[in-house]
């Protein structure tokens, strides 16, 4: 009588070896599968960038490296340069750009995200001349959704920027911050007919003191807008596309922006262009905390105690306080008690729990009035 093991025995010499082995081999030909379709996908890429350096040379814009690879086998391409070198022959200036290096990579599984690393500093000059203009950072990072020809979204963070002129006569610091983010959407069109583009900008504890009392204070600046009105958004010189822009009575409107500097806060909206000769035009409406400190950061008070002399300003300014309280403070100058009222600017109303007065940001073919004052005049664009 046989037993119930006896019973199994002849299923077990069945067996076939081979069986145990098949899972191995399915991965080994999935795997070299895999190392062929990466490798020959590199090899396109390599081709697809020199052809694109070709068709950007074409167009009077040279993009070189010292070195180049692709790597990042095997989930994810890297393109990797060193000491990239843009020369952008097209622009006017002719002008150059060189960095250290830079990495652009994207992951197998979501090939149209592609996130780039700069490596700095960024010089900045006139081609065939020594760099201006030196542009460094502890971080800069960009990010591109959609694909290089026909993008979707476009992200550029940079941590620590600090701008720093070469320029002998001017040598010194430009400008710096914290953090700078920019952001640009399409929100409607498309990137190759009539875009509209959602726009962000932050600057994080940003200076400028090329630009006297107003850029030595630390500014936060959060703003929002849309612009409408490019024709595309193939690359093109800065000043041929401002051109196309005005010519389609292009605008950006700004729908929310936040401005803190010391203890002066505006918010604001408005929409601005540009005119014919391109320079800025347009209004924004701002609500102003401590809006009596703005004269002094413009240098208003100083220019008029340099065109009138004091017994003239004492003078006129009792007629001015009738007429807006506290202007007259204006004429009388430091030794004025209180400075300029802020009632001086506009009416009284009130922004995050505190006193602030509604002032008109307004520009005239470049030239900028704050309120009654004019405080500056800005160069053509174009």
């Amino acid at each position: 009588m046989r037993s119930v093991e006896d019973e199994f025995l002849p299923a077990r010499r069945k067996r076939r070896p081979w069986l145990i082995a098949l899972p191995l081999v399915l991965v080994a030909v999935i795997a070299a599968g895999w190392t062929a379709f990466w490798f020959h996908a590199a090899s396109v890429t390599r081709t697809v960038l020199a052809g694109w350096q070709e068709n950007e040379a074409a167009l009077g814009r040279d993009y070189t490296c010292a070195t180049q690879d692709v790597g990042g086998f095997p989930f994810r391409f890297e393109f990797r340069c060193t000491d990239p070198v843009a020369a952008l022959r097209s622009a006017t200036p002719p002008a150059t750009l060189a960095a250290k290096g830079a990495t652009v990579v994207a992951q197998i599984w979501e090939p149209t995200l592609i996130v780039g690393e700069a490596t700095g500093p960024l010089k900045i000059g006139e081609i065939g001349a020594a760099p201006v203009l030196a542009i460094d950072w502890s971080l800069a990072q960009a990010s591109l959704r959609g694909l290089p020809t026909d993008p979707e979204r476009l992200s550029v963070v940079l941590d620590r920027p600090i701008a720093t002129s070469l320029d002998g006569a001017r040598e010194g610091l430009v400008g710096q911050a914290a953090r700078a983010a920019f952001h640009a959407r399409i929100a409607g069109g498309s990137a190759r007919q009539n875009p509209v583009l959602d726009l962000a900008l932050s600057l994080d504890e940003a200076s400028a003191p090329v630009l006297g009392r107003a850029g030595v204070v630390p500014l936060d600046i959060d703003a929002v807008g849309v612009l409408r009105g490019l024709p595309s958004l193939k690359p093109r010189p800065l000043k041929e596309t401002l051109r196309a822009l005005q010519a389609a009575g292009g605008r950006l409107e700004i729908t929310r922006a936040r401005l803190q500097q010391g203890d002066i806060v505006a918010t604001g909206t408005g929409t601005l262009g540009l005119s014919p000769r391109g320079a800025l035009d347009g209004e924004l409406q701002l609500v102003v905390v401590n809006a009596d400190k703005l004269l002094p950061l413009f240098g208003v008070d100083q220019l008029v105690n340099q065109l009138l002399p004091q017994a003239t300003r004492e003078k006129l300014a009792p007629g001015l306080d009738k007429l807006l309280p506290g202007l007259g403070n204006v004429l009388r100058g430091p030794a004025a008690s209180g400075g300029v009222s802020a009632e001086a600017l506009g009416p009284a109303t009130e922004l995050e729990g505190k006193r602030a007065v509604k002032v008109p940001l307004r520009f005239a073919d470049g030239a900028v009035l704050l309120g009654p004052f004019k405080v500056g005049q800005l160069p053509p664009l174009y």
